[in-house]
């Protein structure tokens, strides 16, 4: 059956548990958290050493799992068969399973952690009839600031949606990203203090004059100066502003613009909401709009598609670095 991320934490907590999981999807977050509750609170450390074990899909073979599951636990409850990165294993594999599924140990609980890649539709059927089946689906872009601010009180930290987005533009919707980042900053402030922009820009190393941000509202306004400043510090600390960070921040950025420059009645109200974001960034947007046509904004979001294959090598003139390739692409977008 299909549960919720919830559910499976839940379950394990009060010790309601299927034979077999499949945890798979495109937002390794999830999957990483719920093999690690398995890993970790699912047996006692006395009973780890002969009753757990752990696999790493390359370098192992579904007859590994099996001879593991059908094995009865030694002083414990229960054995528990968990297989991390399943994506890498050979997939004519599977079907040595349904003997299995036909009559599974009660005693094992095998637990297979599938990422990025979409397992066999006939093997998660066939899970779903004895099994849990979850599928951890990426967040879009706009759902990410709320997460973060519902993950940071999680674990104690107090934060805003106007400081959550730039968080989400910063690191992108890699939730894994944000949830080291903000456990790393609960390290640096004192309990129950809220993140601050200053606060980010000091600890996650953003910047204060020179980032990603500053750098779309000098592109906002057109402000050619500023964002070459900005461009050219990018290209003398690399380091701290990787091309593969930048580029995803202005494609997001400038395709809510797009989005801005087809609402009807352009009211911050208006345009927070088409495009997921709080009102107090609403005007950035509407001063970009006033500058660039639609036409424009289609060439520019090309544009960023095209450097960013050239960021990986595809196309891209011998000698020339990332960041003439930042300076390139922005000259482009400006002129």
């Amino acid at each position: 059956m299909a549960k919720k991320y919830e559910e499976i934490l839940s379950d394990i907590k009060n010790n309601v548990l299927s034979p077999i999981y499949i945890i798979t999807g495109d937002e390794s977050y999830y999957i990483d958290e719920l093999a690690d509750a398995f890993e970790h609170t699912l047996l006692d450390e006395s009973e780890k050493d002969f009753n757990q074990t752990l696999y790493y899909g390359g370098d192992i073979s579904v007859d590994n799992i099996l001879a593991s599951a059908k094995q009865y636990p030694i002083m414990a409850e229960r054995r528990l068969v968990l297989v991390r990165e399943a994506q890498d294993m050979d997939k004519k594999d599977w079907s040595k399973f349904d003997t299995y599924f036909n009559c599974p140990v009660p005693s094992s609980i095998i637990v297979i952690c599938y990422k990025y890649k979409k397992i066999e539709a006939a093997f998660k059927k066939k899970v779903d009839k004895i099994g849990v089946v979850f599928e951890s689906k990426k967040l879009y872009d706009n759902a990410v600031p709320q997460w973060t601010v519902n993950y940071a009180k999680t674990i104690g930290l107090s934060i805003k949606t106007p400081v959550s987005q730039i968080i989400a533009d910063y690191l992108g919707n890699n939730l894994g990203n944000i949830a080291n980042e903000l456990s790393k900053l609960k390290l640096n402030i004192k309990e129950g203090e809220e993140i601050t922009i200053d606060k980010i820009q000091e600890h996650i190393g953003i910047s204060k004059d020179f980032n990603v941000f500053e750098l779309q509202k000098a592109l906002s306004v057109r402000d050619i100066l500023t964002a070459n400043k900005i461009i050219n510090y990018f290209d003398a600390n690399p380091k701290e502003n990787p091309i593969q960070l930048i580029l995803p921040s202005l494609f997001s950025y400038f395709t809510k613009i797009l989005i801005a420059a087809q609402v009807g009645e352009k009211t911050p109200q208006n345009i927070a909401q088409a495009i997921g974001i709080s009102q107090y960034f609403a005007n950035e947007y509407i001063s970009a709009v006033r500058i660039y046509s639609i036409e424009k904004l289609f060439q520019i979001i090309s544009l960023i598609r095209e450097y960013d294959l050239k960021s990986k090598g595809l196309n891209v003139a011998p000698n020339q670095s990332n960041g003439d390739l930042l300076k390139e692409l922005i000259f482009k977008i400006t002129h």
